[in-house]
């Protein structure tokens, strides 16, 4: 089973389905199917989703809603805040945008 990681603060909004997307710096394999979200600190239930969606593209690319549901206004937000784990981030960078719907 495929599995991905999130900070705590996004599982309530998982487990209630108003976050459907994640953005991943990088290359990411998770494939469309079953998905089990885990919370960083392993406090929180594991939450079942099934990917509907994995598209690679530009930081510059992502849309508003996209930005949004990871937590950023707008994309030099995103690249100043991601620039501590990835010092060579830029707009032009790749990544990985996950998008699911909880699974029933």
């Amino acid at each position: 089973m495929q599995n991905m990681i999130v900070a705590d603060n996004h599982m309530a909004s998982i487990e209630n389905g108003t976050k459907t997307i994640a953005v991943r710096v990088g290359y990411c394999t998770v494939r469309p199917g079953p998905l089990e979200i885990r919370s960083a600190s392993g406090c929180w239930p594991t939450t079942p989703v099934h990917v509907v969606s994995v598209q690679r593209k530009s930081i510059s690319a992502l849309s508003s809603d996209e930005l949004s549901q990871s937590g950023f206004s707008n994309v030099n937000t995103l690249v100043k805040q991601l620039q501590p784990a990835h010092p060579c981030l830029s707009t032009d960078s790749d990544v990985t945008v996950i998008n699911w719907k909880v699974a029933s």
